[in-house]
C-alpha cells in the first residue's frame, strides 16, 4: 500500500519534484497580492513551468479536502496519468470548490495582465498584432470556475511541458556540442598548415587531458553510495546502512527522493571528471553528465514511474544483485552526442547563417582583409576557402556587435514570435537560437569556469548573439549539493501517504 500510495500523490501533484511553499488562498486578500513578471511565487523555481503557481496553489486546495483524497488512493493509476480522476472532483466539498474557484480567477486575471503587456509592446515597435488573447492549455478557458476539465488540464499539460524540457534539454546539449566542434574546425581553416597542426595537438592534447580521470562508480552502485557516506557524510564505510543513508539524504524529510535529491549523490562522483578550473573539463557537459546519471537511476529504482524515489523502492533496489556489481559509467566523451549526418546538416546551416550576417554587415570579414585587400571588401582573404564563411574571433565578433543590432535582433525576434510578417535577413535557424536565451550558461559551474577562459566553450561573442539555452532539468538548478538545497516545507498528503509502508 506504501508505494501505491506514494505513486498516487506523486501523480496528484502532476509529478512535482519538490513540496508546497504557497499560502492557501484567501478570496478577501486576492486583490493585494502581488505578482511578479511571470506568475510563479517564492516556489516558482522548482517547477520551471510558467503556471507554476497555480498548479502549486491548485495542489495545496486539493490535500486539504480528506474524502477527494480518499478517492485518489482507491483510483487507478493509469486514470490518474491520464486525468480521468478528474471527474472526482464534483464531490469535494463547497469550500474547497470556492477556493478552486478563486484561484482560476486569479490566473486567468495574470493571463489577461500579461496578454495586455504583450500587445502594448508589440505595439510599441510597430508589430501588427491581433488583439487575441492566447490561453495556455494547463485551464479550459471557456468557463469562469474550476470544473473537472481544468483539473484534467492541469495534469495533463504539466506531464506533457516537463517531458518536452526533457527532451529539448537533450537536443540544445546536442546544438551545443556541434556548436564547440563547428568553431574548432573553423579556426583550423583559417590557419596555415604549421599553425594547424599546432592546434591540432593542443585540441587532442586537452581531450586527453580530460580523459585523464579516476574510475567512475556506477550511479547508485553500492560502490557510488557508500563513497558518498564515507566522504560527503563522514562515516565509517563499515557501517553502511540503507535506512539511515535514504533518511540522511532526504533533505526535506518528506520520506521520498525527489530528482534534487539525487543529483546531490553525484557531486563526489562529478568531480572526479569536471573540475571547475580545469580549462579541458566543461562545466556545460557536467551538467548533462548529472542529468544522465539522474534518469538512469529513476530508470532502475523508480519502479512505479512517478518521478519520486520512495524508501521501499530504494530498499528494494539495494537487495538485487546489480546493486552489489559496480559497472563503471562511460562519460559523455566517450559515446556520441551526435551522429555525422546532423552535424553535416548544422554545418551547413550555420555556415549559410554566417555568410548572412556578414553580407548584413553583422558580423566582419577576415581580419586582415584590409591590409590584405584594401580595394576589394568582399573579397575572401587568403587561406580561407570561397565556400567556408570565415568564423571571427570572438573579440572581433563582440566589437562588431552594436546596441543598434542588438535592438534590431530582438525586434526581429518579437516579429518572429507573433508571426505578423517574415523576417527578412534572418532565417529561421538564428530566430530560434535568439529566442533560446542563455540557457546553456546560467549554471553557476559554468559562470566559474567562464571566468577563467575554457578553451573549449565558446562565449556569445562568438556570432555576437546569445547563446544556447540553459542545459538542464525544467527547474533550471545549478548541480546541486546538499548544502545548496532548502529544507522545503511537507504537505500534509505526502507526509501520510509517501511514508514507507511498515
Amino acid at each position: 500500500m506504501g508505494d501505491l500510495s506514494t505513486f498516487l500523490i506523486a501523480i496528484v501533484i502532476v509529478v512535482l519534484v519538490n513540496n508546497v511553499q504557497s499560502a492557501p488562498v484567501d478570496p478577501k486578500k486576492s486583490t493585494e497580492k502581488p505578482a511578479d513578471a511571470n506568475g510563479v511565487g517564492d516556489a516558482g523555481s522548482e517547477t520551471g513551468l510558467e503556471y507554476n503557481r497555480y498548479l502549486q496553489e491548485v495542489v495545496q486546495v486539493l490535500e486539504s479536502d480528506p474524502d477527494f483524497r480518499q478517492k485518489l488512493e482507491k483510483s487507478d493509476p493509469e486514470d490518474i496519468r491520464t486525468g480521468r480522476v478528474a471527474k472526482e472532483l464534483e464531490y469535494v466539498n463547497h469550500h474547497v470548490r470556492n477556493k478552486l474557484d478563486e484561484l482560476k480567477r486569479q490566473e486567468m486575471e495574470r493571463l489577461r495582465h500579461l496578454a495586455v503587456e504583450e500587445y502594448e509592446r508589440a505595439r510599441g515597435l510597430g508589430i501588427p498584432h491581433d488583439g487575441r488573447l492566447k490561453i495556455p492549455g494547463h485551464l479550459d478557458h471557456k468557463s469562469p470556475s474550476f470544473e473537472a476539465e481544468d483539473l484534467r488540464k492541469l495534469i495533463v499539460q504539466t506531464s506533457k511541458d516537463l517531458e518536452e524540457a526533457d527532451r529539448q534539454r537533450k537536443e540544445e546539449f546536442k546544438e551545443y556540442e556541434m556548436q564547440k566542434e563547428f568553431e574548432h574546425q573553423n579556426k583550423l581553416k583559417g590557419l596555415d598548415e604549421e599553425k594547424k597542426k599546432l592546434e591540432e595537438k593542443a585540441w587532442n592534447d586537452a581531450q586527453a587531458k580530460h580523459k585523464q580521470h579516476p574510475k567512475m562508480h556506477h550511479p547508485g552502485s553500492k560502490q557510488q553510495l557508500e563513497e558518498v557516506w564515507e566522504e560527503q557524510d563522514h562515516l565509517t564505510p563499515d557501517s553502511f546502512n540503507p535506512k539511515t543513508f535514504f533518511a540522511l539524504h532526504d533533505l526535506d524529510g518528506n520520506g521520498v527522493w525527489d530528482p534534487v535529491e539525487v543529483k546531490a549523490l553525484f557531486s563526489k562522483e562529478l568531480d572526479k571528471a569536471y573540475d571547475p578550473n580545469a580549462p579541458e573539463d566543461d562545466m556545460a557537459e557536467r551538467y548533462e553528465e548529472m542529468e544522465r546519471m539522474r534518469e538512469h537511476v529513476f530508470n532502475e529504482t523508480d519502479t512505479n514511474r512517478d518521478y519520486l524515489i520512495s524508501f521501499p523502492e530504494f530498499l528494494e533496489q539495494t537487495r538485487k544483485q546489480e546493486f552489489e556489481r559496480d559497472t563503471g559509467w562511460n562519460t559523455i566523451d566517450e559515446q556520441p552526442v551526435y551522429s555525422q549526418q546532423e552535424y553535416m546538416e548544422f554545418e551547413r546551416q550555420r555556415q549559410i547563417e554566417i555568410q548572412r550576417l556578414i553580407d548584413q554587415g553583422m558580423l566582419p570579414p577576415h581580419p586582415d582583409m584590409t591590409r590584405n585587400h584594401p580595394g576589394m571588401p568582399n573579397v575572401v582573404p587568403y587561406g580561407v576557402p570561397p565556400q567556408q564563411p570565415y568564423y571571427p574571433a570572438p573579440a572581433v565578433a563582440q566589437n562588431m556587435a552594436s546596441q543598434r543590432d542588438i535592438e534590431k535582433m530582438e525586434e526581429e525576434k518579437l516579429k518572429a514570435k507573433y508571426n505578423a510578417r517574415p523576417v527578412t535577413g534572418h532565417s529561421a535557424f538564428l530566430q530560434k537560437r535568439l529566442a533560446k536565451g542563455q540557457k546553456y550558461f546560467d549554471s553557476g559551474d559554468y559562470q566559474m569556469a567562464k571566468q577563467k577562459g575554457p578553451a573549449k566553450i565558446p562565449t556569445t561573442a562568438t556570432t555576437a548573439v546569445a547563446p544556447p539555452a540553459n542545459l538542464g532539468h525544467p527547474t533550471g538548478d545549478a548541480i546541486p549539493t546538499p548544502e545548496s538545497v532548502p529544507t522545503r516545507k511537507t504537505s500534509i498528503i505526502q507526509s501520510k501517504l509517501a511514508s514507507p509502508a511498515m
